[in-house]
C-alpha cells in the first residue's frame, strides 16, 4: 500500500492565540458537557470543514480562523450529538447525523462508514480497514476515526473519536497520522486492531456523482 495524506493538512491548522493548533479541538467549546463529550463532533467538524474548503464552498482565507471553526463545531454538534453516559459512542450516531445535516444544508455528499466490531471473530480485517482509509484520503478529505478501546496504543485515547490525516507504511507497520488536542501524532493501525477489545469505526464523505 502506497502512503497517501490529504494534500492541504494546513487547512486544518488554527490559529490560537498566535500560537497553531494541529487540528480543533473539544476544548474551545464553551459548554462544560460539550468540551467533556465533544470529541465525535470536532472530529466531523473536520472532515466536513476540509471538504468545504477542497471544494470552494468556504473561503480558504478563512482555514486558521478559530472563531469560524468553532461556529462549524457549534453547528456539528446539533446534529452528530454525543448522548449522556457516553458521547458519540455508536458509529451509527456519526453516520446519520452528517447525514441529516448535509440533507438539512443542501450539501451534495455521500456519508461512508465502516465498523469495527468488538468482537474478534466478526471484525473486519485490517487490510480492509487500511483500504477504507487509503481510499478516504486519496479522495483527498481527512477520515473520522472512533476509537473505543485505545489496545496497547499510546497515541491514542480510550473512548475518543480523532480525524486521520495520513495513512504511511513503517516497515511492515500500517500507521495512521492523526491530529489530537492540537498536536501530530500517529498510531499502529494493525496494532491497534489486533488489540483493541471494544473496537470502533472510521467515517469519511465524498461528493455525489
Amino acid at each position: 500500500m502506497n502512503d497517501v495524506s490529504i494534500k492541504h493538512p494546513e487547512w486544518l491548522y488554527i490559529d490560537v492565540d498566535g500560537k497553531t493548533s494541529y487540528g480543533y479541538d473539544q476544548e474551545w467549546f464553551t459548554d462544560e458537557w460539550q468540551r467533556l463529550s465533544g470529541c465525535g463532533p470536532t472530529s466531523a467538524s473536520q472532515v466536513l470543514s476540509y471538504s468545504l474548503f477542497r471544494d470552494g464552498l468556504l473561503d480558504l482565507e478563512t482555514t486558521s480562523d478559530q472563531t469560524l471553526a468553532l461556529e462549524r463545531m457549534n453547528l456539528v454538534w446539533k446534529y452528530v450529538k454525543p448522548r449522556f453516559g457516553g458521547g458519540v459512542y455508536k458509529t451509527q450516531w456519526m453516520e446519520r447525523g452528517l447525514t441529516r445535516l448535509l440533507e438539512d444544508k443542501g450539501l451534495s455528499y455521500d456519508v461512508h462508514m465502516l465498523n469495527v466490531s468488538p468482537f474478534c471473530a466478526s471484525r473486519v480485517e485490517v487490510e480492509a480497514a487500511a483500504q477504507f482509509i487509503h481510499d478516504a484520503l486519496a479522495q483527498d478529505v481527512p477520515v473520522a476515526f472512533l476509537n473505543r478501546h485505545k489496545g496497547k496504543e499510546k497515541a491514542l485515547y480510550t473512548w475518543h473519536w480523532v480525524p486521520i490525516h495520513k495513512i504511511f507504511m513503517d516497515g511492515d507497520d500500517i500507521r495512521c497520522g492523526i491530529f489530537d488536542e492540537g498536536e501530530i501524532r500517529d498510531f499502529s493501525l494493525a496494532n491497534w486492531m489486533k488489540d483493541t477489545i471494544l473496537g470502533g469505526g472510521f467515517c469519511y464523505i465524498s461528493r455525489k456523482d
